[in-house]
């Protein structure tokens, strides 16, 4: 296989976590043999001053034949951004990026429509950042699939939200301009999705590297279920398509399958239940996540009901059961919930009076924040049945779960999705905390990050199936572990001996 890397960003310098550096950049695109990646300096993406971004972008990628130039335009800054236009197209700019997300504008104006207009003259790309943008981003999909189309510019929309998948690939039959970048496009089938409907010749590898990891991506690609064809257009003809462009005289070639750990892994953050989402169909006595395992090594995997978080309790605990008698490879958390402390204590002692049942599921979302009187009372029942709990918490979780924690030295609590150094720090102190971090904004170096404050002996591996195919979430995990011994570890040791697991 091939592998050109369509949209990533660096600065010059370490600036801050995660590094974003041109020297990180450089260091991922070689260890994962990238024969070719477009880049932009991240100052051209932030509240800077457009004209000197365009010019870093050219420092950092004349001297390297791997590194494609991307110029970028600023609808904020309008004095001037003709010359910065023909400024990219003098320096050899092969696309231009616009980033209205993170610098607070919106597309649906006349003057990104001029701009658009200018560089079809070009006859150049354009790449569309929807990275920090909120839910006004559903409505840019269809406008600028539209303006592109009538203006003949091919345009890659790059992350877009995976909840939003449905609206972008009915603007991707609408408008032929229409690509997008897969960087966040990782749900479960999503590009067998893709393949189904025609439209696998419109996706395009783009990791966003350093910023994310290159491995992670690469694993999502190799792993899917498609013939090798479509695998090599995702990862390099499409790119080569826009580019008008032949690979160059030395390609390098990259490995064509997933290289998995060689011992076995436990998996501790799976669902079953139908979601809401574009992917394969789970339901009430059908899930993908035994076989989504097994392609991944995966031994064991501890799943809970998403029913039963977000609808019915009881109605979703049972779901769980039935699928626990079906696969000897799944186990299960009893979901509670913190505003029925009564209904989960019941949940609790049906549940636990068998094996198959391990811990508990908390989503505090639904039933309140970490610090809340009714997350607390249900912490301390739950600790009377010495279970672990894995939670998904708060945005500002750490009062409540020290106040649980040192008040419950013996309650395992697991923070689901993680966090990086500074939500480590908070619980370094807390032997009884520990992270695991699916996420689909798993930036590049976290892991390895908060596993040098906490140790290997609190982390947990972490997928977050059905929704994500764990393969994703396993690449990022392999490029933290440093050594077979936090392997053994993090995806062995650790859960058997918290869930007390006889395997």
């Amino acid at each position: 296989m091939i592998a050109i890397d369509f949209i990533t960003d660096f600065s010059p310098n370490v600036v801050t976590a995660p590094n974003t550096s041109r020297a990180e950049l450089l260091q991922q695109l070689e260890s994962h043999r990238i024969t070719l990646a477009l880049a932009t300096s991240r100052r051209g993406l932030q509240n800077q001053v457009n004209r000197e971004a365009i010019e870093e972008t050219l420092e950092g990628t004349i001297d390297c034949d791997r590194l494609l130039p991307v110029g970028t335009l600023d609808p904020r800054r309008y004095v001037e951004w003709r010359q910065d236009l023909e400024l990219c197209i003098d320096i050899g700019c092969v696309a231009v990026r616009f980033a209205p997300g993170t610098q607070n504008w919106t597309p649906d104006t006349m003057l990104f429509a001029e701009m658009v207009s200018a560089v079809s003259r070009h006859q150049l790309p354009i790449i569309v950042d929807f990275d920090g943008a909120g839910t006004e981003c559903l409505a840019w999909i269809g406008a600028i699939g539209e303006l592109t189309a009538d203006c003949g510019v091919p345009v890659a929309l790059n992350e877009v939200p995976y909840h939003y998948v449905g609206e972008l690939i009915t603007a991707m039959h609408a408008f032929p301009t229409v690509d997008a970048g897969i960087r966040r496009l990782f749900l479960a089938g999503s590009l067998e999705l893709a393949f189904t409907q025609g439209l696998i010749d419109r996706f395009l590898f783009a990791s966003n590297a350093p910023r994310y990891s290159v491995r992670g991506l690469f694993y999502h690609v190799l792993g899917a279920d498609l013939p090798d064809s479509a695998k090599q257009a995702v990862l390099a003809g499409n790119a080569l398509r826009l580019q008008r462009k032949q690979l160059p005289a030395s390609p390098r070639e990259t490995a064509a399958q997933l290289d998995l750990p060689p011992e076995s892994i436990i998996d501790v953050h799976a669902h079953v239940s139908r979601f809401f989402l574009p992917q394969p169909i789970d339901s009430f006595d059908c899930t993908t996540v035994p076989q989504m395992s097994e392609k991944c090594n995966i031994e064991l995997t501890i799943v809970s009901s998403y029913h039963a978080i977000d609808y019915d309790m009881a109605v979703g605990n049972d779901q769980t059961a039935s699928f626990l008698d079906q696969y000897p490879n799944l186990r299960g958390y009893v979901v509670c919930d913190a505003r029925d402390v009564a209904g989960s204590v019941l949940q609790m002692e049906r549940y636990f009076a068998g094996s198959r049942f391990v811990g508990v599921k908390l989503y505090c979302p639904f039933c309140g924040p970490m610090a809340s009187t009714g997350m607390q009372e249900m912490l301390d029942e739950v600790a009377r049945f010495g279970r672990p709990t894995k939670i998904h918490m708060d945005a500002s979780p750490y009062p409540g779960l020290r106040k649980a924690a040192e008040r419950l030295p013996n309650l395992i609590i697991i923070k689901a999705h993680g966090d990086d150094r500074e939500g480590a720090r908070q619980i370094a102190d807390l032997p009884n905390v520990y992270f695991e971090y699916c996420s689909s904004s798993l930036t590049a170096g976290r892991i390895r990050r908060t596993t040098d404050i906490l140790g290997a002996t609190r982390v947990l591996f972490g997928a977050d199936q059905q929704i994500f195919a764990p393969r994703y979430q396993l690449g990022i995990y392999m490029d933290a572990i440093a050594d077979p011994a936090e392997a053994e570890l993090i995806y062995r040791e650790t859960p058997r001996r918290i869930f007390d697991l006889d395997l």
